[in-house]
């Protein structure tokens, strides 16, 4: 099935090295009573559930030093989002250079795939379309005896819980559901460390983030793995599938029809990252969505004859305009408007002028829509704003 040519595929990009005796530990048995706290947060993450209608900004690491002094690095940045039943993802990937693209349209039973520019399908459930993503979705309640330490957190996103494992119970979270390189499969590995954040919403996911340490000893060389993921979330999703999209989707092949060789070989855009979450961003506008330069320095993206989004780097102003509305999200401040009638204060909650809900809930929604046009540039809203913030 084309899950086992997908796994391949990947494999092509973050080849390690040769797979040793597969060593499977057993779940942890606790030696002491739970962490402070334990049943407050199984509580509150046991009732939390994914929406129907989202949308998500995923990252993958894997940074790996060797004892001979040589380091190999792979990043992933992707996006994730979903609306009645209506899926699309999108996965860039770094591996030493070697650099991938890929995504895919999920409906009706289906799922479309574009693999560096190469086109098909194949038949599957909603549930292994996710399977396919290189971030688990949804939160995870970590079982009792994984568990260090719990430190709970009340911000202005929700409840943060920071968890601290030890050691047995990281290896077999970070087996169960983190180890997408097969790290599992050496018999010299071990998880030295491990670090998980998860915020929540009442019952809605905000964050889930890890950080891992491991080690693998493979022809007498020991090899540091940092790896680190996060999945970082927006209540709801305006997914749609345009026409003219739904007609190229037509032409796609079955999977087994389709020539890997023109996979391995395409031709992707450097993607690398610039020195600046800035740079980076401006890049990847150009690059991966299609935003145009203006002559005021502003960067547009034009959906149709109505639709536009343009960034304004020298104002901190992002726009979202609709005919002849406009409504704006200025970054730095975290206000949101439209005209000189309505603002949102996202900070205080604050509402001024002449607003009534519909509008309102446009201003945050164009909110979202910056986030998410950051999360397919491999940026979130918290690191772009924190850096713009602090160049003066």
């Amino acid at each position: 099935m084309f899950r086992k040519l997908f796994s391949v595929l990947i494999l092509m990009i973050l080849t390690v090295g040769c797979a040793k005796e597969t060593e499977v530990p057993a779940e942890p048995v606790p030696s002491a009573a739970p962490a402070s706290g334990y049943d407050l947060y199984r509580s509150m993450m046991d009732a939390v559930s994914l929406p129907s209608s989202l949308s998500a900004g995923l990252k993958r690491s894997y940074d790996m030093h060797f004892s001979n002094g040589s380091v190999s690095c792979y990043d992933m940045d992707g996006t994730y989002e979903e609306n009645e039943g209506l899926i699309h993802f999108m996965q860039h990937m770094n591996a030493d250079g070697l650099q991938s693209e890929i995504e895919g349209w999920y409906q009706e039973g289906r799922l479309y795939m574009t693999y560096n520019t190469v086109n098909y399908y194949e038949d599957m459930e909603p549930e292994q379309v996710r399977e396919l993503l290189l971030v688990p979705l949804g939160m995870h309640a970590v079982n009792a005896s994984a568990i260090e330490s719990i430190e709970k957190e009340e911000t202005d996103k929700g409840t943060v819980f920071t968890l601290t494992l030890n050691p047995e119970g990281a290896r077999v979270l970070f087996d169960s559901r983190y180890d997408i390189y097969g790290l599992s499969q050496y018999k010299d590995y071990t998880v030295k460390s491990a670090k998980v954040v998860q915020a929540i919403n009442g019952t809605t996911p905000v964050l889930e983030s890890t950080d891992f340490i491991c080690e693998v000893i493979s022809n007498d060389i020991t090899i540091t793995v940092e790896s680190a993921s996060s999945a970082q979330y927006l209540p709801s999703s305006t997914l749609s599938l345009s026409s003219a999209k739904q007609e190229e989707l037509s032409t796609y092949v079955n999977y087994l029809d389709i020539d890997t060789s023109a996979i391995s070989d395409a031709d992707i855009t450097s993607d690398l990252p610039e020195d600046t979450v800035l740079a980076t961003l401006q890049k990847r506008l150009i690059h991966r969505l299609n935003y145009e330069v203006q002559e005021d320095g502003s960067y547009l993206a034009k959906f149709n004859e109505n639709e536009s989004y343009r960034f304004d780097f020298t104002n901190s102003v992002f726009t979202y305009a609709n005919r002849t509305s406009r409504y704006i999200y200025n970054w730095k401040g975290d206000i949101g408007g439209f005209g000189d009638t309505c603002s949102v204060d996202f900070g205080s909650g604050k509402v001024a002028g002449e607003c009534d809900d519909s509008v309102t809930d446009m201003i945050r929604q164009v909110k979202n829509f910056m986030a998410m046009e950051l999360y397919y540039c491999g940026v979130s809203l918290e690191d772009f704003v924190q850096e713009t913030r602090e160049t003066k």
